[in-house]
C-alpha cells in the first residue's frame, strides 16, 4: 500500500451557506494524478487539513475516506496551530525557501523562530507516517519543499523506511543556497531518501553540487552516498491532464463558454492574448505588462484591436511580498488602460483577479492569438502545457520564458528573455504577426511532447521509481514501456472517472 505525504490535502470539507457539509476536491494536475493513482491502489494520503469542517468529518485517528462519492483511500489530517502555519508555512516555507530557490527580487527571509516550527512540523508528518506503516517496506512518496526533513526524521523511528521525494520548485546553486542558515539540514534531510526527483536536469545538478558540499557525501554520477544511505537523484517532468483538457477542448458545448467569454471581457473581433498566474513575484507579470505597454507605444492601431486577458489569482496575500507584487501590478494595469483606453478598467488589459475552473481556462485559451508564460524563474510552469493541450486547432502561439522549466522541452515556443523589454515586445510582436502555416507546424510539435510526457507519464514514472526502491531506479527515460504504458492507462481511466463526476 502506497502512502502520499503533502503539506495540502487533495479533499477538503467546508460548510455550504445553508450550513451542510460539502467536500471538495483541491484542483491541480498534480492533485488529480494522485488521487487516480490512490484509487487505483488504496493507501493512506497525510496532509494538512485546512478545510473549515475538516474536523467534523474524521475519525478518532483524525481519518476520513475518500473520494467522497467511492471512498478508496485514508486521508489522514496533520492539525496545525495558527502559529504553526504562520511560522513553519508562511514563513520558512515561503519567505525562507521559496525566495531562496527562485531567482526573482525578493530576498528570503530566515528566522530561528520559523525553522523551529518547520522541524516541528515536519517532525509531526513523519510521526503520522510511521503510525500509518504496516511495513518498511511500503512505499513512502513525499510531495515538495514544506516537507524537505520529514525522511529523515521518519527514519529515525522506523530505518528501513522507503521514501521517494519530488521537488516542484527550482533548486538553487551552492552559493545561494548557502543564504539558508539550515542549509546542511536541508540537504541531509533530502538525502534521508531512496529516492529524490526534479523536475529539470538544471535543478539535479545543482543539487548534486550542494551535495558534494556536504563533507560525508559522496556523489557518484546520479547517486548521492551519505551516512551508508544511497539517494538516487533523477530528473523527471512533470506535464498536465492532456487527454481531459483535449476532451474539453472538444466539446461542442464549450462554444457556448466561448461566447460567453467573449462577451464577458469584451473580445468581439479583437487580437487575444492570454495570461494566466498565480499573484507571485516569480511570474514575470510586471515585465509582461511592460512588454505589452512597448507594443502598444510602438504600434499605434494595435491600441483598439488588441485586447490582453491576464488572469491573476491572489496567493499568500498576508506576506508582505505577495501584497507589494499585487498592488505593483494593479497600479501597472491601470496606467496601461488609461493611456491606451478609456479609464483603468476599461482598455486593452482585460484583468480578472480571481481563478478561472478548468472549463472556462480551456475556452479562454481556445481564444486566444497567442498566450505569454514569462516567468522570471520557475520549476516547470504547466500554463503553457495546458494552452499548448486546449489548442486541438493547431492555432495560436506560445510566448514563454527561457527561465521556465517548460522551456528545457517546449522549444517550438517562441522563447523569451523576460528581462529583455525590447526583444520581449518584438516576441509578441512576432506572435501576433505569425503565419498560420507556421503557427500550426510549431503546435503540432508542441502537442506532441506535452502529450507524450503528461502527468500520467509523471505518475507512472515515480510509481516505478517507487517499486524499485532499493534496486536500481529506472529513470523515466528507461522505464520499462509496457509496464509504464499499463499505469499510464490505468491512471488516466482512474482520473477520467474522477473528472466525469465532477463534471467541468
Amino acid at each position: 500500500m502506497l502512502i502520499v505525504v503533502s503539506n495540502r490535502e487533495p479533499y477538503l470539507h467546508d460548510r455550504s451557506s445553508e450550513g451542510s457539509i460539502v467536500a471538495q476536491p483541491t484542483t491541480g494536475g498534480v492533485s488529480v494524478a494522485l488521487d487516480a493513482l490512490m484509487r487505483e491502489g488504496g493507501g493512506t494520503w497525510i496532509a494538512h487539513g485546512a478545510g473549515a469542517a475538516d474536523r467534523d468529518v474524521v475519525d478518532e485517528h483524525d481519518c476520513v475516506m475518500v473520494p467522497p462519492d467511492n471512498p478508496a483511500y485514508r486521508l489522514r489530517r496533520i492539525w496545525l496551530s495558527e502559529e504553526e502555519e504562520r511560522r513553519y508555512y508562511g514563513g520558512f516555507a515561503n519567505e525562507g525557501l521559496w525566495p531562496l530557490c527562485h531567482l526573482a527580487n525578493v530576498q528570503p527571509v530566515f528566522r530561528s523562530e520559523d525553522w523551529a516550527a518547520y522541524q516541528t512540523v515536519n517532525r509531526r508528518f513523519a510521526e503520522a507516517i510511521a503510525q500509518e506503516l504496516t511495513s518498511p517496506s511500503e512505499p513512502v512518496f513525499i510531495q515538495d519543499y514544506h516537507l524537505a526533513l520529514v525522511a529523515g526524521y521518519l527514519k529515525e523511528r522506523v530505518p528501513g523506511a522507503r521514501t521517494a521525494l519530488f521537488w516542484h520548485i527550482p533548486w538553487p546553486a551552492v552559493d545561494r543556497l548557502k543564504r539558508c542558515p539550515w542549509w546542511r539540514t536541508l540537504v541531509e534531510g533530502l538525502l534521508a531518501n531512496n529516492f529524490l526527483a526534479f523536475q529539470v536536469e538544471r535543478d539535479r545538478r545543482n543539487f548534486l553540487t550542494a551535495a558534494q558540499a556536504c563533507s560525508a557525501a559522496v556523489v557518484d554520477r546520479g547517486s548521492v552516498v551519505y551516512r551508508d544511505r544511497v539517494t538516487h537523484v533523477a530528473a523527471v517532468p512533470i506535464g498536465v491532464n492532456f487527454d481531459r483538457i483535449a476532451e474539453i477542448a472538444a466539446d461542442p458545448r464549450l462554444r457556448t463558454e466561448m461566447e460567453r467569454l467573449r462577451h464577458e471581457l469584451r473580445l468581439h473581433g479583437m487580437l487575444v492574448g492570454v495570461g494566466v498566474d498565480r499573484l507571485d513575484y516569480t511570474k514575470g507579470i510586471p515585465e509582461r505588462l511592460a512588454a505589452l505597454e512597448r507594443v502598444l507605444e510602438g504600434e499605434p492601431d494595435l491600441r483598439h484591436r488588441l485586447a490582453f486577458v491576464q488572469i491573476g489569482v491572489p496567493s499568500r496575500s498576508k506576506l508582505e511580498s505577495y501584497a507589494a507584487i499585487e498592488r505593483e501590478i494593479d497600479d501597472k494595469v491601470a496606467s496601461i488602460n488609461e493611456r491606451f483606453g478609456h479609464s483603468a478598467t476599461d482598455g486593452p488589459v482585460r484583468y480578472r483577479k480571481s481563478a478561472f475552473k478548468l472549463r472556462r481556462l480551456v475556452a479562454l485559451y481556445k481564444l486566444a492569438d497567442f498566450c505569454i508564460v514569462s516567468s522570471l524563474h520557475d520549476g516547470m510552469n504547466l500554463v503553457a502545457k495546458e494552452f499548448v493541450a486546449a489548442r486541438d486547432d493547431e492555432r495560436g502561439v506560445l510566448v514563454l520564458s527561457e527561465s521556465a522549466g517548460a522551456a528545457q522541452e517546449l522549444k517550438d515556443a517562441i522563447i523569451i528573455n523576460p528581462r529583455d523589454v525590447t526583444g520581449f515586445a518584438q516576441a509578441i510582436q512576432r506572435a501576433i504577426e505569425m503565419p498560420v502555416a507556421e503557427q500550426q507546424r510549431r503546435m503540432r510539435a508542441l502537442r506532441r511532447i506535452v502529450a507524450g510526457r503528461d502527468i500520467f507519464a509523471w505518475a507512472s514514472d515515480i510509481l516505478g521509481n517507487l517499486e524499485n526502491l532499493g534496486t536500481a531506479p529506472i529513470g523515466y527515460r528507461s522505464a520499462d514501456a509496457r509496464s509504464a504504458r499499463g499505469r499510464r492507462e490505468t491512471l488516466r481511466d482512474r482520473a477520467a472517472e474522477r473528472g466525469s463526476a465532477r463534471k467541468p
